[in-house]
């Protein structure tokens, strides 16, 4: 751990050293910035090169532990790390981190970490972290957190993406994706986070004040204009169903529970998806596709025995935060559930079932039902 801050505080001084180094000679050495073929140094003042302060555009460089140059038009190698106080325009590679004080146009493929204090127009790709201050148009990839200001392109890391401002790009991460501004698609495993929407968010929790020409898709979406709404339902299976919506009218989410308080008790948990359209004055009408499983009593059935309804519902508004539904619902039972002493497979909740057949252990029942809510 020790080696590992050491490293990490080491990559810190070599990046503020640089962009310091920027302020000092980015004037004064302007006119008298030229190009060279080559440069080749062990560590920054041991080689052929004297440093930024020469002000020469390195076509190659070669820094077998560790340079500071003051810009690249070409190719870079480092076995350590890589510096560079003005723009580059090319390729720099680097065991350990490349850091540039101006812009890049081009790549930069660092072991753990790459840094731009300008813009990047082109692809950063490193183990652990990339950092731009500015734009970035084109592909950061990382293995655990890319940060910029800004992109229009790609962005993926393996945990997180963060952007200060807006990303009118694809942004893909293992955990946690953040814009201001999002333009395009979102997708993470935990959470998605935005101000405003133009496009789609896909995660287990999606967070946005404003979705526009677009949808969340999760299991729970909390956007600020958008939909959150808790209900109490009642159906020919479950007796109390007790529900949640979220998201948008276009998309959004359900997330449920209920029981069947009868001789057989009965109890279920599910989730699924739904689409609202507005009708007239205070009348709405809704379509929402549903599984959930169904256990008995205390116990969890280990095999399968879901029912997946589908269902259309008219709402109509009483008050501003109350709404009664009713509608018909189409049910599909999938079961695996068979009791050997009485040769009867799942549990018996079809109500007028008109289909039921058995195939490779698995059977299959229908019927039409209904549901009614009233909506907070």
């Amino acid at each position: 751990m020790k080696n590992a801050k050491s490293i990490v505080v080491f990559a810190l001084l070599l990046t503020v050293f640089q962009s310091q180094g920027q302020n000092k000679y980015d004037v004064q050495e302007e006119h008298s910035v030229k190009e060279r073929p080559f440069q080749i140094s062990l560590v920054p003042g041991f080689g052929t090169s004297k440093g930024p302060k020469e002000g020469y555009i390195n076509q190659f460089s070669l820094n077998i532990i560790a340079g500071y140059e003051y810009s690249l038009a070409g190719a870079e190698f480092g076995g350590f790390y890589n510096v560079n106080q003005q723009n580059i325009h090319g390729a720099q590679f680097a065991g350990f981190g490349n850091a540039v004080g101006g812009d890049v146009s081009g790549a930069q493929f660092g072991g753990f970490v790459n840094t731009v204090q300008g813009k990047v127009h082109g692809l950063q790709s490193a183990g652990f972290v990339n950092v731009v201050n500015k734009e970035v148009q084109g592909t950061q990839l990382s293995g655990f957190i890319n940060l910029a200001d800004s992109i229009k392109g790609l962005q993926a890391a393996g945990a997180i993406n963060i952007n200060k401002r807006n990303a009118n790009a694809v942004q893909l991460a293992g955990l946690f994706n953040y814009a201001q501004d999002i333009e395009g698609t979102q997708v993470a495993s935990l959470v998605n986070r935005a101000k405003h929407v133009k496009g789609t968010q896909i995660a287990l929790i999606n967070i946005a004040d404003t979705v526009e020409k677009g949808v969340v898709v999760g299991l729970i979406n909390v956007v600020k204009t958008g939909k959150h709404q808790l209900a109490i339902e009642h159906n020919e299976v479950m007796d109390i169903n007790l529900a949640f919506r979220s998201g948008t009218s276009k998309l959004y989410s359900v997330l449920f529970a209920g029981i069947q308080a009868q001789s057989n008790f009965l109890w279920s948990y599910g989730a699924g998806f739904g689409t609202e359209f507005n009708l007239k004055n205070k009348w709405n009408s809704s379509v929402e596709l549903t599984t959930q499983s169904i256990n008995v009593k205390e116990e969890h059935h280990e095999e399968l025995n879901l029912l997946n309804r589908l269902s259309w519902n008219i709402d109509y508004r009483v008050a501003q935060h109350l709404t009664v539904s009713a509608g018909p619902v189409f049910n599909v039972y999938v079961t695996k559930v068979y009791d050997p002493a009485t040769g009867v497979y799942g549990d018996d909740i079809g109500l007028g079932t008109f289909y039921d057949e058995t195939s490779s252990d698995t059977n299959i029942q229908m019927w039409v039902g209904y549901n009614f809510a009233i909506k907070f």
